[in-house]
């Protein structure tokens, strides 16, 4: 009881994402956002054993890189986001791809209702999300023998190299300049180390199958680097207002100087967890 108890403790305690985050941002997400790695999508594939048949859930689909992806490999996929932006993009994709086997709502995670899916798929977004409801809720979107994909990519302001330091500190310069820390819980990464997602998914009653990790490289103009930032959560181009121009142009100044050939190459981590439920 003790364990129930300081899970109950923490939840109640975790932070709360705004719902608008990525409000103005789904065009820059669907143009700039790499997927990810086809040897990834690949290996899951593989893994889950999908053949054809039976449906895909992605949880905070976005503009639909996960589902779109894994597509040829099911029978249909039906992507869920709170954020309608994003939602209007992907259904607008499917439209223009003939892609009839899909559906896409806007809506919460936790409180979709469905039934029945081979596989369920979290890109990124796992912590954002009320990760016990989801996770209690993931056991019943999934039928007998499905799985559940927790989906990861490193993080491009995370990197060591002069250019991404460079990029990380006139990132906090202008942050600090809007005054718009406040945009993500400052407690998000604490609540998960309090809380680790496997510690979720065990009390939700799923096993822990694996975790598999994929490595790529991507190399970065100054203009792709400024429409990633844009599509980020924490640095959309709405929050700058009318400094859009001035900080477009620090950025390249600092860019400049510690690259000066333009080109900016990214050493990408790629992973997924899978779980499946247990049989208690």
């Amino acid at each position: 009881m003790r364990v129930l108890a300081c899970l109950v403790c923490v939840v109640s305690e975790r932070a709360h994402f705004r719902p608008d985050l990525y409000d103005g941002a789904a065009e820059y997400y669907d143009k700039f956002r790499l997927g990810y790695p086809e040897a990834m999508l690949a290996d899951l594939a593989s893994r889950v054993a999908l053949d054809g048949s039976g449906g895909l859930l992605d949880v905070a689909c976005g503009t639909g890189q996960v589902a779109f992806a894994l597509a040829p490999h099911v029978a249909y996929i039906v992507g869920i986001d709170q954020e309608p932006g994003m939602v209007n993009v992907a259904a607008a994709k499917a439209a223009a791809m003939g892609l009839r086997n899909s559906e896409w709502h806007v809506g919460r995670a936790e409180e979709f209702v469905a039934e029945g899916f081979r596989l369920v798929t979290i890109g990124n977004a796992f912590h954002r999300l009320d990760r016990p409801a989801v996770a209690t809720r993931a056991r019943q979107w999934l039928r007998p023998g499905g799985f559940l994909a927790l989906l990861w990519t490193s993080n491009f302001l995370e990197g060591s190299s002069p250019w991404q330091l460079t990029l990380d500190g006139c990132v906090r310069d202008w942050v600090k300049r809007l005054d718009t820390a406040d945009r993500v819980p400052a407690t998000w990464a604490s609540d998960i180390e309090r809380l680790p997602h496997s510690t979720v998914l065990t009390h939700a009653g799923f096993e822990i199958v694996g975790g598999y990790e994929f490595t790529s490289s991507h190399d970065w103009s100054l203009a792709g680097l400024i429409g990633l930032l844009y599509s980020t959560s924490y640095f959309p181009r709405s929050a700058l207002g009318d400094h859009v121009e001035e900080f477009e142009t620090d950025l390249a100044t600092r860019l400049r100087t510690v690259e000066p050939s333009g080109v900016f190459r990214e050493t990408i981590s790629g992973a997924y967890d899978l779980a499946a439920p247990s049989a208690r």
